[in-house]
């Protein structure tokens, strides 16, 4: 069966991306796509290890000639965001990614890609593979875990790596360099919703929020996107101020870096009520859409009559839609070195019922520690004044520009020799590994961080602009060559 990628150039990552897309991969559950790295490396003789965890780092010999250049570090994560529509039936533990050429794009319709970050992936591999590259020797560093808490890079053992310069392939503004990221943590809250019977005048009432755009947490962070959780909360309080609601169960969000696109709630009422509390969701509903219509034109609210068999006590209810609608979401300030970036931000990623408790995980980013301590702290104040318990998990640092690199010099050297002009240099909110990785290194580390246009990472849509590929292709040979 023919591939919609088969003709899209540069042949040799196509054709690895097409490849790795069919290999499913979400985060811990790497172990496919490690051994498909594996396979390939062993039919050409590459020497390969795997550390504890599972990161793997293939040891590429350099083109003849450039033995004694500096070791390179290439370097991706093997997992991805398995995200889809809630219509779509799909098993991303079994089923290739699905998608289209249109026009300069590669499209995921109702999944994502992937390209965040098989697309890098596949980068290492070709140049590997591509007999008119040069480069000195190359170490391929593979992580695992990177969109659930950055886990490779954490728990990387750095006797896999001998290199000093490292290129993180997984950035997605085509002419970009980055040279900075923020730092962030999880954090995992616990709210006790101990039941009670439910009056016998009461009905049971769902409330769904869908057909929202979400998107990465860090990248999207910055365009106000609508929260399904936020707006499933301001529904609730509208209802909870007129009459008492009591929750059952909400769910919404499946991801700590994503932000969620669906939430839903099984909540129980007085049945006198229903025809009112629809009409609230309705006007409130209208009130959302005029905020965020620029943005998030496809918010959809359903309230429908279902059962509802247990439930939460009023008072409890109301304390739970009260530390929905007061933890940190969005964007809490911008950097006031770098225009246009988001300094500060939360998002508040899941919600999910389990037995008597919900649980809520957040995931903060800043680039300044300070400011991180600082809305964490606020999620914390929240939690204590709701009764909540507070745990955070999953830290990881910033990594700070070095404008004085000589990595970023040559870079922008190469640049310059292709395209006549100098690249845009900047720093990511998003987490990117550099930061984590570079500690392993240890002295004399020197990172950046580029890629192909990608559009919708983290969200069904997901895309990429098949023309800067080719740019990007043309950068990474350039940069290598200009070293070895």
């Amino acid at each position: 069966m023919s591939s919609p990628l088969e003709n899209l150039e540069p042949k040799l990552i196509w054709e690895h991306f097409d490849q790795i897309r069919q290999i499913p991969r979400p985060s811990e559950h790497e172990e496919a796509v490690r051994n498909h790295v594996k396979t390939w490396a062993d039919q050409r003789n590459f020497p390969w290890a795997v550390d504890k965890v599972g990161n793997i780092c293939v040891r590429v010999p350099a083109t003849k000639g450039h033995e004694s250049a500096q070791t390179i570090i290439l370097q991706g994560h093997l997992d991805m965001v398995p995200e889809k529509d809630a219509d779509f039936e799909f098993d991303f533990l079994k089923d290739p990614i699905p998608c289209r050429v249109d026009g300069d794009f590669v499209i995921a319709d109702k999944t994502t890609l992937g390209t965040d970050n098989g697309i890098g992936i596949a980068a290492g591999m070709a140049i590997a593979d591509d007999e008119t590259s040069v480069h000195g020797p190359l170490e391929l560093l593979f992580t695992i875990e990177e969109e659930t808490g950055l886990t490779g890079a954490t728990d990387l053992d750095p006797k896999l790596i001998s290199g000093k310069l490292l290129l993180n392939l997984d950035s997605e503004e085509d002419g970009v360099l980055f040279v900075g990221c923020a730092g962030g943590c999880t954090c995992e809250i616990s709210f006790d919703l101990p039941r009670v019977e439910i009056p016998a005048d009461y009905c049971g009432v769902r409330l769904e929020i869908t057909g929202l755009k979400g998107g990465h947490s860090g990248l999207s962070i910055i365009e106000n996107r609508a929260n399904s959780i936020k707006v499933l909360s301001r529904v609730l309080g509208c209802w909870m101020h007129e009459s008492p609601v009591l929750v059952g169960s909400i769910y919404g969000g499946n991801k700590h870096n994503a932000i969620p696109r669906e939430t839903t709630a099984i909540v129980a009422m007085p049945k006198n009520f229903f025809d009112k509390a629809v009409a609230i969701a309705a006007e409130e509903k209208d009130k959302i859409f005029t905020e965020f219509k620029t943005i998030d034109d496809g918010l959809t609210i359903t309230v429908s009559q279902t059962t509802c068999d247990i439930a939460a006590s009023s008072e409890a209810s109301r304390t739970l839609d009260a530390l929905l609608t007061a933890l940190p979401d969005g964007v809490s300030s911008m950097s006031r070195d770098i225009a246009g970036l988001v300094e500060t931000s939360s998002n508040l990623a899941i919600i999910k019922t389990e037995g008597d408790t919900i649980q809520i995980t957040t995931s903060s980013r800043s680039s300044v520690a300070s400011g991180l301590r600082g809305v964490l702290n606020e999620g914390m104040a929240v939690c204590m004044l709701a009764g909540a318990k507070y745990t955070e998990v999953g830290a990881y640092p910033a990594w700070q520009p070095n404008m004085a690199s000589r990595l970023l010099q040559t870079c922008k050297d190469a640049f310059n020799k292709l395209y006549g002009r100098d690249p845009g240099v900047t720093a990511i909110h998003a987490g990117l590994e550099c930061g984590i990785i570079g500690e392993k290194i240890g002295k004399g580390a020197d990172m950046i961080s580029f890629g192909p246009e990608l559009h919708g990472v983290h969200a069904p849509g997901e895309k990429i602009r098949v023309s800067t590929v080719a740019k990007f292709w043309d950068f990474l040979k350039q940069i290598l060559a200009d070293l070895a």
